[in-house]
């Protein structure tokens, strides 16, 4: 396994400092599964003021300091990157099914492994002592398992949210979950009430924008960690098989294909429980309006289909087509004509138009709103025709409309 330049570094003034130090956990995994780690964390002997000592010439910020969290930014060739930096560690009493109460601080790197999650998470490396991995890590990547560390059952009621990640790590890496880890799972999954609906969230996004998030939502299902989380019922078994045929791993996306046939009251509350953005909520709905899209029978019909298309939908076309394609496997000569009409640059917005509200507001008596209503209806007919974008004849068509 083969470290970046500047975690090698970040370990090397450590140990030059008369500490031990490891790359650990999710890094370590994605290393030795031969995946690009997208951050790195680094665990040691060195209290936290030792660490703050030893990078006293780069940047710190105290990330977590009360549990021995030091980030320190590294020269990444043109950028920085961060490391969180953390003190070998002991938990306490957990008493909100998250957080422990108060932490130890440990000598030895086998106790910091110890309170970790999973076994495939649950490893440290540096290029002195190599892999370290005392629960099995190595061997569950090989039988592709998610496996808890130890007790299941006091993992996941330290932490409740550790049941949720089983699931995620299972969709992310296309494994599967250790039988007595599921078990454990079920039996703890009410503790996940007590988890923060942003939290739930986040992971579920992670989880659904996975290769492996079938097989991790029916599991979810199956072992009652669904029904903890959502009050919506969950989605038929068969769209939970299909949403991986989505063209596209967009989490908004496959959860308007889940979400389809819901009540609407039942949709909205279920992305507010996911604590989505508004951003976020009306992209899910914008899509779930897709499958309605009626493609033309006609070829000839086509064009001025496909510009409506992208008039609705232009901002988010991949995704749009992609939802598309999936209720309708047949619209591939459709979807070309979309392609040909995006690269036209047609008029597709009421700005695109070769008038504004200001050349037709004397037409309207000064009525601003029939004005509006005047550019929607010139925009109808321009998308239908768009060699009528020109002001002389766009004029006339408002004439007309008024007489």
């Amino acid at each position: 396994m083969k470290l970046p330049r500047y975690v090698e570094n970040c370990i090397n003034e450590l140990e030059s400092a008369g500490f031990s130090a490891y790359a650990v956990g999710g890094a370590v995994r994605d290393g030795l599964l031969g995946l690009e780690p997208s951050d790195f964390d680094v665990t040691t002997n060195a209290l936290p003021d030792q660490i703050l000592s030893v990078f006293s010439h780069r940047r710190c910020i105290p990330t977590g300091i009360k549990h021995g969290t030091v980030t320190v930014l590294f020269e990444n060739g043109e950028i920085f990157s961060p490391i969180e930096i953390t003190t070998f560690r002991i938990d306490g009493e957990y008493r909100d099914s998250r957080h422990p109460e108060s932490v130890s601080f440990s000598k030895n790197v086998l106790d910091d492994l110890s309170r970790r999650d999973f076994t495939v998470n649950a490893m440290a490396y540096n290029e002195r002592d190599g892999i370290i991995d005392a629960h099995g890590g190595m061997l569950d990547l090989e039988r592709r398992l998610i496996r808890a560390v130890g007790n299941p059952e006091k993992r996941f009621s330290e932490d409740a949210l550790r049941i949720l990640r089983a699931f995620r790590f299972a969709a992310q890496l296309e494994f599967e979950i250790e039988p007595e880890t599921l078990s454990a799972a079920q039996k703890c999954a009410p503790l996940l009430q007590n988890i923060a609906r942003e939290r739930i969230g986040a992971e579920f996004k992670k989880l659904l924008s996975s290769c492996g998030a079938t097989y991790a939502l029916k599991k979810m299902i199956e072992y009652d960690v669904w029904s903890n989380i959502f009050a919506l019922q969950a989605p038929d078994i068969n769209v939970i098989c299909e949403i991986t045929t989505l063209r596209s791993a967009n989490p908004f996306a496959r959860l308007c294909i889940m979400l389809d046939g819901a009540p609407e009251d039942d949709i909205l509350a279920f992305l507010e429980g996911l604590r989505l953005s508004n951003d976020e909520k009306k992209l899910v709905l914008r899509l779930m309006k897709v499958k309605n899209f009626a493609v033309p029978s006609n070829v000839e019909k086509f064009s001025a289909a496909a510009r409506q298309f992208l008039h609705l939908y232009g901002n988010i076309l991949p995704l749009a087509t992609a939802v598309l394609q999936f209720y309708n496997p047949t619209t591939h000569d459709f979807l070309r004509t979309v392609e040909t009409e995006s690269a036209q640059k047609r008029p597709l917005s009421i700005s695109d138009l070769d008038v504004n509200g200001n050349d037709i507001l004397p037409l309207c008596a000064g009525n601003h709103k029939r004005v509006g209503m005047l550019l929607n209806m010139m925009l109808e007919r321009v998308i239908d025709d768009p060699t009528l974008n020109e002001k002389e004849k766009l004029i006339e068509i408002v004439k007309k409309s008024l007489e």
